[in-house]
Protein backbone atom coordinates (compact mmCIF):
# COMPACT_ATOMS: atom_id res chain seq x y z
CA UNK A 1 0.00 0.00 0.00
CA UNK A 2 1.51 3.21 -1.12
CA UNK A 3 2.16 6.07 1.73
CA UNK A 4 0.30 8.81 2.38
CA UNK A 5 2.31 11.07 1.07
CA UNK A 6 1.52 9.79 -2.65
CA UNK A 7 -2.60 10.59 -2.47
CA UNK A 8 -1.78 14.73 -3.31
CA UNK A 9 -1.07 17.03 -6.09
CA UNK A 10 1.24 19.12 -5.20
CA UNK A 11 1.66 22.91 -5.64
CA UNK A 12 5.25 23.79 -6.63
CA UNK A 13 6.61 25.54 -3.52
CA UNK A 14 5.25 22.09 -1.09
CA UNK A 15 6.93 19.65 -3.64
CA UNK A 16 10.46 22.28 -3.95
CA UNK A 17 10.25 22.68 -0.18
CA UNK A 18 10.06 19.21 0.48
CA UNK A 19 12.67 18.55 -1.70
CA UNK A 20 14.89 20.72 -1.04
CA UNK A 21 14.67 19.45 2.79
CA UNK A 22 15.73 15.91 1.73
CA UNK A 23 19.11 17.88 0.04
CA UNK A 24 19.44 19.50 3.04
CA UNK A 25 19.35 16.45 5.19
CA UNK A 26 21.83 14.61 3.10
CA UNK A 27 24.35 17.22 2.90
CA UNK A 28 24.15 18.04 6.74
CA UNK A 29 24.87 14.28 7.44
CA UNK A 30 27.53 14.00 4.54
CA UNK A 31 29.68 16.84 6.12
CA UNK A 32 29.14 15.10 9.58
CA UNK A 33 30.70 12.09 8.79
CA UNK A 34 33.83 14.27 7.61
CA UNK A 35 33.71 16.17 10.75
CA UNK A 36 32.79 12.68 13.50
CA UNK A 37 35.70 10.98 11.66
CA UNK A 38 38.37 13.44 11.51
CA UNK A 39 37.45 14.39 15.13
CA UNK A 40 38.09 11.28 16.88
CA UNK A 41 41.61 11.36 17.34
CA UNK A 42 40.79 14.54 19.45
CA UNK A 43 39.08 12.17 22.63
CA UNK A 44 40.87 8.84 24.62
CA UNK A 45 40.66 5.74 23.39
CA UNK A 46 37.85 4.17 25.68
CA UNK A 47 35.81 7.07 24.46
CA UNK A 48 36.84 7.37 20.62
CA UNK A 49 33.85 4.55 19.10
CA UNK A 50 31.31 7.59 20.52
CA UNK A 51 32.93 9.07 17.29
CA UNK A 52 33.10 5.99 15.33
CA UNK A 53 29.49 5.27 16.22
CA UNK A 54 28.47 8.64 14.83
CA UNK A 55 30.14 8.70 11.53
CA UNK A 56 28.39 5.04 10.79
CA UNK A 57 25.34 6.63 11.94
CA UNK A 58 25.70 9.35 9.10
CA UNK A 59 26.46 6.65 6.75
CA UNK A 60 23.52 5.05 6.88
CA UNK A 61 21.27 8.25 6.98
CA UNK A 62 23.31 9.74 4.33
CA UNK A 63 22.42 6.19 2.04
CA UNK A 64 18.88 5.96 3.12
CA UNK A 65 17.67 9.81 2.77
CA UNK A 66 18.91 10.11 -0.55
CA UNK A 67 17.45 7.07 -1.92
CA UNK A 68 14.25 8.97 -0.70
CA UNK A 69 15.63 12.00 -2.51
CA UNK A 70 15.58 10.14 -5.80
CA UNK A 71 12.00 8.80 -4.95
CA UNK A 72 10.64 11.93 -4.13
CA UNK A 73 12.43 13.34 -7.04
CA UNK A 74 11.47 10.38 -9.55
CA UNK A 75 7.93 9.70 -8.24
CA UNK A 76 6.22 13.39 -9.32
CA UNK A 77 5.61 15.17 -12.80
CA UNK A 78 5.33 18.74 -12.75
CA UNK A 79 2.45 20.57 -14.56
CA UNK A 80 3.56 23.46 -16.51
CA UNK A 81 0.12 24.77 -16.87
CA UNK A 82 -1.28 24.35 -13.44
CA UNK A 83 2.40 24.86 -11.65
CA UNK A 84 1.56 21.46 -9.91
CA UNK A 85 3.42 18.36 -9.40
CA UNK A 86 1.26 14.95 -9.67
CA UNK A 87 2.18 11.20 -8.73
CA UNK A 88 3.41 9.33 -11.90
CA UNK A 89 1.40 6.75 -12.70
CA UNK A 90 3.23 3.57 -11.56
CA UNK A 91 5.98 5.23 -9.48
CA UNK A 92 5.68 5.00 -5.45
CA UNK A 93 7.10 6.96 -2.99
CA UNK A 94 7.93 4.93 0.04
CA UNK A 95 8.65 6.67 3.43
CA UNK A 96 9.18 3.35 5.15
CA UNK A 97 12.25 4.13 4.15
CA UNK A 98 12.70 5.78 7.29
CA UNK A 99 12.18 3.08 9.36
CA UNK A 100 15.11 0.87 7.63
CA UNK A 101 17.18 3.94 8.20
CA UNK A 102 16.17 3.98 12.25
CA UNK A 103 16.20 0.35 12.74
CA UNK A 104 20.14 0.81 12.01
CA UNK A 105 20.61 4.39 13.72
CA UNK A 106 18.58 3.97 17.00
CA UNK A 107 20.64 1.06 18.36
CA UNK A 108 23.73 2.60 17.42
CA UNK A 109 22.45 6.04 19.41
CA UNK A 110 21.56 4.53 22.23
CA UNK A 111 24.81 2.22 22.42
CA UNK A 112 27.18 5.49 22.15
CA UNK A 113 24.57 7.01 24.52
CA UNK A 114 25.55 4.38 27.48
CA UNK A 115 29.54 4.67 26.59
CA UNK A 116 29.57 8.55 26.96
CA UNK A 117 27.99 7.71 30.46
CA UNK A 118 30.57 5.43 30.78
CA UNK A 119 29.19 2.02 31.20
CA UNK A 120 30.93 -0.88 29.98
CA UNK A 121 31.25 -4.63 30.52
CA UNK A 122 28.55 -6.41 31.83
CA UNK A 123 27.01 -3.31 33.07
CA UNK A 124 26.69 -1.82 29.57
CA UNK A 125 25.57 -5.14 28.21
CA UNK A 126 22.89 -5.33 30.68
CA UNK A 127 21.56 -1.73 29.62
CA UNK A 128 21.93 -2.36 26.37
CA UNK A 129 20.11 -4.98 25.20
CA UNK A 130 17.11 -3.80 26.77
CA UNK A 131 17.28 -0.30 25.43
CA UNK A 132 17.96 -2.20 21.54
CA UNK A 133 15.02 -4.33 22.62
CA UNK A 134 12.32 -1.10 23.03
CA UNK A 135 13.85 0.66 20.15
CA UNK A 136 14.11 -2.24 17.78
CA UNK A 137 10.00 -2.44 18.76
CA UNK A 138 9.02 1.12 18.50
CA UNK A 139 10.67 0.90 14.95
CA UNK A 140 9.14 -2.31 13.79
CA UNK A 141 5.87 -2.06 15.23
CA UNK A 142 5.49 1.58 13.56
CA UNK A 143 6.56 0.71 10.31
CA UNK A 144 3.85 -1.96 10.03
CA UNK A 145 1.56 0.84 11.16
CA UNK A 146 2.15 3.30 8.47
CA UNK A 147 1.43 0.73 5.73
CA UNK A 148 -2.42 1.57 6.88
CA UNK A 149 -1.78 5.44 6.68
CA UNK A 150 -3.87 5.71 3.03
CA UNK A 151 -7.17 3.94 4.94
CA UNK A 152 -6.55 6.11 8.55
CA UNK A 153 -6.48 8.71 6.08
CA UNK A 154 -9.59 8.39 4.13
CA UNK A 155 -8.03 8.06 0.46
CA UNK A 156 -8.79 4.24 0.21
CA UNK A 157 -11.40 1.93 0.83
CA UNK A 158 -10.80 -0.25 4.36
CA UNK A 159 -10.62 0.37 8.21
CA UNK A 160 -7.63 2.56 9.49
CA UNK A 161 -7.68 0.76 12.85
CA UNK A 162 -4.70 -1.04 11.97
CA UNK A 163 -2.84 2.26 12.25
CA UNK A 164 -3.93 3.29 15.61
CA UNK A 165 -3.52 -0.23 17.08
CA UNK A 166 0.45 -1.03 15.86
CA UNK A 167 0.61 2.66 16.14
CA UNK A 168 -0.48 2.29 19.85
CA UNK A 169 1.90 -0.54 21.07
CA UNK A 170 4.76 1.35 19.43
CA UNK A 171 4.09 4.12 21.05
CA UNK A 172 4.27 1.70 24.50
CA UNK A 173 7.71 0.78 22.93
CA UNK A 174 8.38 4.25 22.92
CA UNK A 175 7.47 4.90 26.66
CA UNK A 176 9.12 1.56 27.85
CA UNK A 177 12.06 3.25 25.89
CA UNK A 178 12.23 6.81 27.34
CA UNK A 179 12.05 4.75 31.16
CA UNK A 180 15.37 2.83 30.42
CA UNK A 181 17.03 5.67 29.16
CA UNK A 182 16.13 7.92 31.66
CA UNK A 183 17.11 5.53 34.35
CA UNK A 184 20.53 5.25 32.29
CA UNK A 185 21.08 8.81 32.40
CA UNK A 186 20.40 8.90 36.53
CA UNK A 187 22.48 5.94 37.27
CA UNK A 188 25.68 7.22 34.87
CA UNK A 189 25.94 10.91 34.88
CA UNK A 190 27.52 11.17 38.59
CA UNK A 191 29.92 9.04 36.31
CA UNK A 192 31.03 11.63 34.39
CA UNK A 193 32.82 14.80 35.49
CA UNK A 194 30.43 17.64 36.30
CA UNK A 195 31.84 20.15 33.46
CA UNK A 196 30.31 17.41 31.07
CA UNK A 197 27.08 16.51 33.07
CA UNK A 198 25.77 19.89 31.21
CA UNK A 199 26.25 18.92 27.96
CA UNK A 200 24.87 15.35 28.35
CA UNK A 201 21.57 16.39 29.89
CA UNK A 202 21.45 18.24 27.07
CA UNK A 203 21.76 15.55 24.39
CA UNK A 204 18.83 13.60 26.89
CA UNK A 205 16.73 16.62 26.27
CA UNK A 206 17.45 16.67 22.76
CA UNK A 207 16.87 12.97 22.03
CA UNK A 208 13.85 13.44 24.50
CA UNK A 209 12.10 16.49 22.14
CA UNK A 210 13.07 15.18 18.69
CA UNK A 211 11.62 11.41 19.52
CA UNK A 212 8.15 12.63 20.53
CA UNK A 213 8.55 14.93 17.28
CA UNK A 214 8.35 11.61 15.45
CA UNK A 215 6.14 10.09 17.42
CA UNK A 216 3.82 14.07 16.09
CA UNK A 217 4.59 13.16 12.71
CA UNK A 218 3.97 9.69 12.67
CA UNK A 219 0.40 10.59 13.91
CA UNK A 220 -0.35 13.03 11.37
CA UNK A 221 -2.72 10.84 8.76
CA UNK A 222 -4.74 10.02 11.25
CA UNK A 223 -5.36 13.44 12.58
CA UNK A 224 -9.19 14.80 10.92
CA UNK A 225 -9.18 18.27 9.64
CA UNK A 226 -5.95 17.95 9.11
CA UNK A 227 -4.95 14.83 7.38
CA UNK A 228 -5.81 15.56 3.59
CA UNK A 229 -3.84 19.28 3.60
CA UNK A 230 -0.76 18.62 1.41
CA UNK A 231 0.69 21.51 3.56
CA UNK A 232 0.67 18.68 6.23
CA UNK A 233 2.52 16.60 4.20
CA UNK A 234 5.17 19.76 3.64
CA UNK A 235 5.31 20.13 7.96
CA UNK A 236 5.60 16.39 8.49
CA UNK A 237 8.78 16.18 6.05
CA UNK A 238 9.53 19.22 7.93
CA UNK A 239 9.39 17.13 10.77
CA UNK A 240 11.10 13.92 10.10
CA UNK A 241 14.02 16.43 8.78
CA UNK A 242 14.30 18.41 11.68
CA UNK A 243 14.22 15.64 14.16
CA UNK A 244 16.78 13.43 12.02
CA UNK A 245 19.42 16.49 12.29
CA UNK A 246 18.88 17.28 15.92
CA UNK A 247 18.93 13.49 17.19
CA UNK A 248 21.47 12.49 14.92
CA UNK A 249 24.13 15.07 14.35
CA UNK A 250 23.51 17.24 16.93
CA UNK A 251 23.24 14.37 19.72
CA UNK A 252 26.77 13.05 18.35
CA UNK A 253 27.96 16.37 18.61
CA UNK A 254 27.22 16.85 21.97
CA UNK A 255 28.22 13.09 22.75
CA UNK A 256 31.52 13.86 21.32
CA UNK A 257 31.64 17.11 23.21
CA UNK A 258 31.12 14.70 26.48
CA UNK A 259 33.98 13.06 25.47
CA UNK A 260 36.41 15.24 25.29
CA UNK A 261 35.75 16.62 28.58
CA UNK A 262 36.02 13.14 29.95
CA UNK A 263 39.49 13.21 27.83
CA UNK A 264 41.00 16.01 29.75
CA UNK A 265 39.57 15.07 33.05
CA UNK A 266 41.60 11.66 32.67
CA UNK A 267 45.16 13.80 31.33
CA UNK A 268 44.11 15.81 34.69
CA UNK A 269 44.31 12.63 36.58
CA UNK A 270 47.09 11.65 35.05
CA UNK A 271 49.30 14.64 35.58
CA UNK A 272 47.74 14.60 38.96
CA UNK A 273 49.01 10.99 39.89
CA UNK A 274 52.46 11.68 37.80
CA UNK A 275 52.70 14.92 40.11
CA UNK A 276 51.74 12.67 43.02
CA UNK A 277 54.41 9.94 42.13
CA UNK A 278 57.31 12.31 41.28
CA UNK A 279 56.71 14.13 44.78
Amino acid sequence: MPNYENFFVYDYWQYEVIRHAFTFTVAVFAASLVYFAMSARDTAPQFRTTNYISAVVMVSATIELGHLFIMWDRSFAYDEVANTYTRIEGAIFANGYRYANWLIDVPMLLTQFLIVLGFTGAALFARWWKLTLAGAGMIILGYIGQYYEPQVAGFTEGSGAPFWIWGGVSWLAFFWLLYLANDAVKSGITQIPEEARGPMQNAWKLLLITWFLYGFVYLVPGIPGINQSADWVVIRQLGYTLADVISKTVFGILLARVAVIQTKQLKKDGNATASGEAG
